[in-house]
């Protein structure tokens, strides 16, 4: 059985483009299988015009209506990158991104099919300080001039097996990636959070905390 998850990225978000985006998640939904996902990828407004609710209609075209919900999907996440220049570090703007699973046995259930070997090639470095502090979360950082690979490397490591196929569509125009062999999540492309303290002070002077 051949297992297919799709991923679209979404150019144009601006209200004119409406039938546009809606054309684009109906041909991106159509690629996945049962148990599969639908990760919808566009850019978040960084203004208070109008804009296009593209996690609305992610949700509408696959879900449907808040009174009418279909058994055929189910919310599964969403999330936001933030990308950053290569040379300064400085933020240039943002991504979000929803996922939807289609319904049927999820993924995790063909454990039993691979052997030691195989397992090892899917497993993802969850003790990496990029993926505690970044990609295990719903806000990732990325550098700009290399987030499609990135996104797409993410979220085929993290939502499919090595042998399942994942079918991008980037303004509607689709290319498939698939790997016959997949070493560990590379991470050192990645931008790292560090956290700092900052203690916060009563109007005595008195170290809050």
């Amino acid at each position: 059985m051949t297992h297919s998850s799709a991923l679209a990225i979404i150019n144009n978000n601006s209200v004119e483009a409406k039938q546009s985006v809606i054309e684009q998640i109906r041909k991106a939904k159509e690629l996945v299988t049962e148990g599969r996902y639908l990760i919808v990828v566009f850019e978040a407004p960084s203004d208070w015009g109008s804009h296009l609710p593209i996690e609305g209609l992610v949700i509408s075209e696959t879900l449907q209506g808040i009174h009418d919900r279909t058994s055929d999907w189910e919310f599964f996440g969403n999330g936001v990158i933030r990308l950053y220049s290569s040379k300064t570090l400085r933020y240039s703007k943002a991504f979000q991104w929803t996922v939807v699973r289609r319904a049927g046995e999820k993924p995790y259930s063909r454990k039993g099919e691979f052997e030691a070997t195989q397992l090892k090639e899917n497993q993802v470095p969850v003790s990496d300080k990029v993926f505690t502090r970044d990609v295990a979360n719903n806000v990732w950082h990325l550098k700009g001039d290399n987030f499609r690979e990135r996104l797409i490397a993410r979220f085929k490591t993290l939502l499919t097996w090595h042998d399942e196929d994942f079918i991008v569509l980037d303004g509607g125009r689709k290319r498939k990636v698939s790997y016959d062999l997949r070493g560990p999540l590379s991470l050192r492309e990645d931008l790292v959070g560090v956290p700092q303290k900052i203690e916060y002070y009563w109007k005595s002077g008195d170290v809050l905390f």
